[in-house]
């Protein structure tokens, strides 16, 4: 509540005056006069003192007080009661004229007299220190909070004085935020002032409004409204009914009724407030301006927006004219005039008030106050509406993170950021998490509010939306009925949240197929919308494109074209191009333009689409964590999908092209952001970009030694909980780093097909793409680039292409198979997958292939031709990532050695002996005889040993040896995980001789963690990360197993494919995984396998060979030892692997695919 008729009014804030000396006060020297005289002077003196005060004479009123001093000290005495009266009005009157030094001394020399003459527990210093206390306050609270805390000590339990210096301390205690002690403090104070006062006194009603106006602080609202409402009554007998207090308790009573929703009292309230306070105090009063307030807030609330905007355009001239531009006050009156400006859709307006009024907050009060968060939130929120998810995320996150730790979880500001913080989550697409949010902002609304408030019937309105977005409308249908209903009676049928339940339970009609009922729901709700907000504002726009829908679902396509065109144009300039309404309405007319024949219009509106969604996933995509990346990139499929269908329906020469430039766009766009990102890690040298690394680094570090542990019976129950916080976590220092990365950015230029085609050489190109057709059957096509032209396959059976993949993979890595039945499933894949590509590929044999799907694990060398000859014999097949990385090359090469690791001894007990190994190890020995089991997690894990490793490692080196260069080897007890945290520069060539291993997701934990909450399942679940459950062996690690999770993870023989994204290896050639399922993860449409491969590969390594099966220890060394001895040599990498596994496939003992088709390259530019 803004303050009254305050009497002090000092301007030094923070001014430190306890260490000034005492100088000699300058009075006048009445030491000649007697006693007598002296005391009628005195007397005289007080009379004077009192007119020239009231007569705003404080200079005069001044000189009188250092006389009545004088006067004092003749008449009665230095150490007089009246003595020390005297200099405490003396230096009141110094602080009402800003001359804080002299009032200070005064008040300090009144302090020593008054403890000298009557000592330091009597009443008279104990209203010194009252009176100093509350001067120091009107300074700065830090500075009184000492003495009136000394005051209160030296009171005793009966004095009558003791309820004031409760309250004193109390409000003080509020002023420096400490809200939790000041509670207490009035608490108690209310208590004494009814024990000595009675409960009718004005003193203890003063105390009463002040501990109710605390909690209405705190957003406690029912024991703010209970004291408020047994105060009022109380206040109207013994009080006058225009003083101040009860004016102030009833608009604080109220504020009150406004956030619980009972408006019309409220109003009732605020305008007897108002009225009350122009008539006493003027209109310039801080009472009348925070009445004015609030009661435009309320008119927010019941949708009377052009009222609300007058009333906050009063108050912002009257603090304008009275407190200046860089007051608080006055930018939070820009912040409700802006709000007011969202509401109705004048976005422009309404971003440059939000932000002219976070500037003057963050100046005048700091980051960390209710005032800014409010304003963040509602900047955020407008950027939100806007579709600018990239900017509103953070500017969410950091107000949640603020106001959760000023005000706490259950405040009204905290409340309605968790609310918009989960329809973020929704526009993002990140289901899982917007529905954990609103069930849990929908119960704690509900605690605070009740169910009827109109705050939890928003939340309630904002679920069923999200289950009708997630096409879950028998769950959505009730929840919108029974939300239209209580707003119709709480708000009116034309307000704004009613219009809008409204228009949804239409939406959900329209897809349960009701759609008579659909359509009257649909046109009240336009023409609702239309009537209150005309047709440019965003809620119109909204049931405009949803009535176009519904004239499709009528086949009334005509209209529909009608309504769509009309409402694009309309969004395009109210709403802007990247809006989610605009991008909707777009999709929508592109689709009927298809529908009605209208072929090139659709073809047109469809690649506009295209390349405005582009320009927003590179926008949005670099300020993400990857749980966000992913569900931007699922949310937005659908349209991409579409997409691909109109280019296949158009069939010309456009097709082909357009397909790969849609591919060069999208395929792979979350590796290549999070390598581009890594890239600006390694070559900005950011202090800001390192603690956010280190921080990722450490978080990741926990996670990951939680999922080597597993749940133990002491967490058993929170350890869905912890692994989901700790993701989310990651994923928010992940959006950090993101964020903070993008000023780093040297060129935001974006690869074309000319420079891929032109990096591509002599060689042709395949790029698989999978794609959903109209009925979500999954699908897949591949464009072929050849000698500068383009073509495309499209493949009608891809459950089929999926089972001989399957099939062949199986028959493969039986090491017992005959020739005849490999090639025979070979041959049966290359008739349907490969031969429909022969005659684009015609004599070209160097081939780069961009897989996608099942055909990421899919070894395309073994696919046997009509000639009964392997691939491997008559192509050179390179795999990339993506056609991007045929055209760029950031990444300087590396300059270390090469660097080998084989042959690790699994048993080393090295790290058992160490001290914290030791202390693990009888903290779990007291915990066995406690009978607690510990967990499971990766515990399990044990491995033989691999003396074939061992040697292959040794035969590297062998060979470097002799071909001069530097190499440096570490086999059994030292070859530990550290060394790969311990490199001083990058290895040119990381070599990895062990066991690798990729787990099947921990089904049970997975349903526990999706019981968190219902997510969309193309989103893996947040904990059952893939890049946890895949990893290599190191030293120790059968010792080990037992403890993992509880030693330090950083050498405790496992290393996941998490952890290894926190390897340096930025420009490292070439890593070689010479272990088992190195190349197998987590499939994801257009994204890859998620697991080691791709850890390798975001961690900065140029080039990556990895295995699709377990793989045989003398076959692997074999091989590894005829690419080194070529690699070395000079020879490229993928050459030197393509050589090596011919030489096998000649020699009869290795002629089998499975020893020589495991492995294979993928390189970000081969």
């Amino acid at each position: 509540m803004r303050k009254s008729n305050s009497i002090f009014k000092f301007g030094f804030l923070g001014l430190i005056l306890t260490l000034l000396q005492i100088l000699p006060l300058n009075n006048t020297s009445f030491s000649q006069t007697t006693p007598e005289k002296a005391a009628e002077l005195w007397n005289l003196r007080q009379s004077e003192i009192q007119q020239l005060y009231q007569e705003g004479n404080l200079e005069g009123a001044l000189n009188s007080a250092q006389e009545s001093v004088s006067l004092a000290e003749v008449a009665f005495g230095s150490g007089a009661l009246k003595t020390i009266s005297s200099m405490l009005l003396q230096a009141q009157i110094h602080g009402e004229l800003d001359q804080l030094e002299e009032a200070n001394q005064i008040y300090q020399v009144a302090l020593e007299t008054s403890v000298a003459a009557f000592g330091e527990s009597d009443a008279t210093t104990l209203s010194v220190l009252d009176n100093y206390g509350g001067f120091l306050k009107s300074i700065d609270p830090e500075m009184s909070e000492p003495v009136l805390q000394e005051a209160l000590r030296l009171t005793t339990e009966d004095d009558p004085q003791r309820a004031a210096r409760l309250r004193a301390l109390g409000l003080n205690l509020q002023e420096l935020g400490r809200i939790g002690e000041a509670e207490g403090m009035l608490s108690e104070a209310l208590k004494a002032y009814k024990k000595v006062l009675g409960e009718n006194s004005p003193e203890t009603l003063s105390s009463m409004a002040d501990l109710a106006q605390l909690y209405l602080t705190q957003g406690k609202l029912k024991p703010a409204q209970e004291l408020f409402e047994t105060a009022l009554p109380l206040m109207l007998e013994v009080m006058n009914k225009t003083s101040f207090l009860i004016l102030a308790s009833k608009e604080n009573l109220a504020e009150i009724y406004r956030q619980q929703g009972k408006f019309s009292l409220a109003e009732k309230l605020f305008l007897e407030s108002m009225q009350g306070a122009v008539a006493e105090y003027g209109e310039e009063d801080s009472l009348v301006i925070q009445a004015r307030s609030h009661l435009a807030q309320l008119y927010e609330d019941t949708g009377k927006l052009k009222k609300a905007l007058l009333l906050h355009q009063q108050v912002y001239e009257v603090d304008l004219a009275l407190l200046g531009e860089a007051h608080p006050n006055t930018a939070g009156d820009l912040n409700n005039l802006a709000s007011v400006r969202r509401r109705l859709g004048d976005y422009q307006k309404a971003e440059k008030l939000f932000r002219q009024s976070l500037k003057v907050m963050i100046a005048a009060l700091g980051e960390e106050t209710p005032q800014t968060v409010s304003v963040m939130n509602n900047l955020a929120l407008l950027l939100e509406n806007q579709g600018l998810y990239d900017e509103a995320e953070p500017l969410f996150k950091k107000a949640f993170a603020i106001s959760g730790k000023i005000q706490g979880e259950k405040h009204p500001t905290s409340l309605a950021l968790l609310n918009n913080l989960a329809f973020l989550n929704e526009s993002q697409g990140d289901f899982m998490r917007s529905e954990l949010n609103y069930k849990k902002v929908i119960q704690l609304n509900t605690e605070v509010f009740g169910e009827n408030h109109t705050n939890t019937i928003a939340n309630q309105n904002n679920l069923a939306y999200l289950y009708l977005r997630d096409e879950r409308y028998n769950e959505a249908q009730p929840i919108f009925t029974k939300v239209h209903s209580q707003w119709s009676k709480l708000l009116g049928a034309e307000h704004q949240n009613t219009l809008k339940a409204l228009n949804n339970l239409g939406r959900v009609q329209k897809s349960l197929g009701n759609l008579e009922a659909a359509e009257k729901h649909l046109m009240e709700a336009l023409a609702g919308r239309t009537k209150v907000f005309g047709k440019r504002h965003a809620d119109t726009l909204r049931s405009m494109n949803d009535m176009g829908e519904l004239f499709v679902v009528q086949e009334k396509l005509d209209e529909a074209l009608k309504m769509f065109q009309e409402t694009l144009k309309l969004e395009e300039e109210v709403l802007g191009e990247n809006h989610p309404y605009t991008f909707e309405t777009l999709n929508n007319l592109a689709d009927l333009l298809k529908i009605m024949g209208k072929t090139e219009e659709a073809y047109k509106l469809f690649m506009t689409g295209f390349e405005r969604r582009n320009a927003f996933l590179d926008r949005v995509l670099w300020v993400a964590g990857d749980n966000t990346r992913q569900s931007y990139i699922s949310l937005h499929r659908p349209e991409q999908n579409a997409l691909i269908r109109m280019l296949l329906s158009l069939d010309d020469e456009r097709t082909a092209r357009d397909l790969f430039e849609v591919s060069l766009r999208r395929k792979g766009i979350l590796l290549k952001i999070t390598s581009e990102t890594q890239q600006v890690l390694m070559l900005s040298g950011s202090p800001e970009l390192q603690a956010i690394t280190e921080d990722l680094t450490q978080t990741r570090k926990t996670l990951a030694g939680l999922t080597l542990s597993g749940p133990t019976d002491e967490n058993r129950k929170e350890f869905p909980k912890i692994i989901f916080d700790l993701e989310e976590k990651v994923n928010m220092l992940q959006l950090k780093l993101g964020e903070q990365s993008v000023r780093f950015r040297q060129s935001t230029k974006q690869v074309t097909v000319d420079e891929v085609v032109e990096g591509m050489g002599e060689n042709a190109m395949v790029d698989f793409m999978s794609f959903r057709g109209e009925d979500d059957s999954l699908r897949m096509l591949a464009v072929v680039v050849n000698a500068g032209e383009f073509s495309f396959v499209e493949y009608e059976d891809l459950e089929l292409i999926s089972a001989i993949v399957m099939e062949l993979r199986e028959i493969v890595q039986d090491e017992g198979a005959e020739d005849e039945d490999i090639k025979s499933v070979a041959y049966d894949l290359w008739e349907i997958l490969w031969q429909p590509l022969t005659e684009s590929l015609g004599e070209t044999a160097s081939i780069f292939i961009s897989p996608d799907s099942l055909l990421n694990v899919l070894p395309f060398d073994v696919l046997t031709d009509s000639d009964d000859s392997y691939l491997l014999e008559n192509f050179d097949l390179r795999i990339i990532s993506s056609a991007r990385d045929l055209a760029l090359d950031p990444l300087l090469a590396a300059k270390g050695d090469l660097m080998i690791i084989a042959g690790p001894d699994y048993d080393s007990d090295k790290i058992l002996k160490t001290p914290a190994a030791r202390e693990v190890n009888h903290k779990r020995s007291r915990s066995v005889v406690r009978g607690v089991r510990m967990g499971s997690g990766l515990r399990g894990l044990n491995f033989d040993p691999l003396p074939g490793a061992e040697k292959e490692g040794e035969v590297i080196k062998e060979v470097s040896d002799t071909k001069d260069r530097n190499t440096t080897i570490f086999s059994q007890r030292v070859a530990e995980e550290k060394l790969l945290r311990e490199m001083s520069a990058p290895p040119e060539v990381l070599h990895i001789a062990t066991h690798g291993f990729f787990l099947k997701e921990d089904e049970k934990l997975k349903k526990r963690l999706q019981g968190l909450s219902r997510g969309s399942s193309s989103v893996p679940p947040p904990a059952d990360n893939p890049l946890l459950r895949a990893g290599l062996a190191f030293a120790g690690l059968n010792a080990n197993a037992s403890m993992l999770g509880e030693i330090d993870t950083d050498n405790d023989g496992v290393l996941t494919a998490m952890e290894v994204l926190s390897l340096d290896l930025a420009g490292t050639q070439l890593v070689v995984l010479s272990a088992c399922e190195t190349g197998l993860g987590e499939i994801h449409e257009g994204e890859g396998v998620y697991g080691l491969r791709r850890s390798f590969q975001e961690a900065g390594v140029k080039n990556v060979i990895n295995s699709f099966w377990e793989v045989s220890d003398a076959g692997t060394q074999l091989l590894m030892t005829k690419f080194y001895d070529k690699f070395l040599a000079g020879m490229p990498a993928r050459e030197a692997m393509r050589e090596a596994r011919l030489e096998m496939l000649d020699d009869v003992q290795w002629s089998a695919p499975f020893y020589w088709s495991a492995f294979v390259m993928v390189g970000r530019n081969t």
